[in-house]
């Protein structure tokens, strides 16, 4: 069902979901600066999607991190994560409000594994049933909009982006934090786009008193981000006051 209830505790079906995944892209063969190697994650004529080892962040001069990783989705040129959000955010003000409240709801989902699978030891996001019927009805109204977006390469992507996190801060398998890493990546990428789409309507709605406009939430994420270095993932209470009834407590 796509109905999600929030998610406080991780299971240890997801805990193991993670390790599995961690242990595999540490086995990725490594080439160098100028020769990275390729591991291809999907191979399907709709979805070429790959890891290069090794990521940007190997070769920085401060704080390098080894196991970074470069996601790419071929046909998708997202490389960032403003890129990420504009791209969200427009998706929240031009799609219905019920369906930019489920694609967000199934990226939450994306954020715990609810959709990746587990096959011969390797864990997969592989949508299926109600959260892939609804993964094409979103696709079908992204394209009655005119907007040139594939949903299910962008959450392929979201999801490499997450993996590729958890490679990087939680190789011990320590998971402590246990958000740190996929969780607080993923559901940063919804947090923003939903803040601002909520200051919009706040706009919107108090054009003709623009005194009444109350920017608290604009200004606790800009001191979240000063505090987190780029992660901000809103609370779960709010989360579901922004994807209600999809996402419930």
């Amino acid at each position: 069902m796509l109905q999600t209830s929030i998610i406080k505790r991780l299971s240890p079906e997801m805990k193991n979901k993670r390790i599995l995944r961690i242990k595999e892209a540490l086995s990725f063969p490594m080439g160098d600066k100028t020769h990275k190697k390729r591991t291809y994650i999907s191979k399907e004529k709709d979805l070429i999607a790959y890891f290069e080892k090794p990521g940007k962040e190997y070769s920085r001069n401060n704080n390098p991190n080894i196991n970074d990783m470069t996601p790419v989705v071929e046909g998708l040129n997202i490389a960032s994560f403003s890129e990420i959000w504009k791209e969200l955010l427009e998706l929240s003000i031009i799609l219905n409000p019920d369906t930019y409240k489920k694609l967000f709801t199934i990226i939450y989902r994306l954020a715990y594994l609810l959709d990746c699978k587990e096959i011969n030891g390797q864990v997969r996001f592989q949508p299926a049933g109600e959260i892939l019927e609804e993964i094409n009805n979103i696709q079908q109204e992204i394209n009655s909009k005119g907007k040139k977006l594939n949903i299910l390469k962008f959450l392929t992507l979201l999801d490499l982006i997450g993996w590729n996190e958890d490679v990087k801060y939680q190789a011990n398998l320590s998971f402590k934090p246990v958000r740190k890493g996929r969780i607080n990546n993923i559901l940063s990428m919804i947090s923003i786009p939903l803040i601002f789409k909520n200051f919009i309507t706040e706009v919107i709605t108090n054009a003709h008193n623009l005194e009444n406009i109350d920017f608290t939430t604009l200004i606790d994420m800009a001191q979240q981000f000063a505090r987190t270095r780029g992660i901000a993932p809103i609370s779960n209470k709010d989360l579901v006051d922004h994807l209600s009834p999809f996402l419930i407590e």
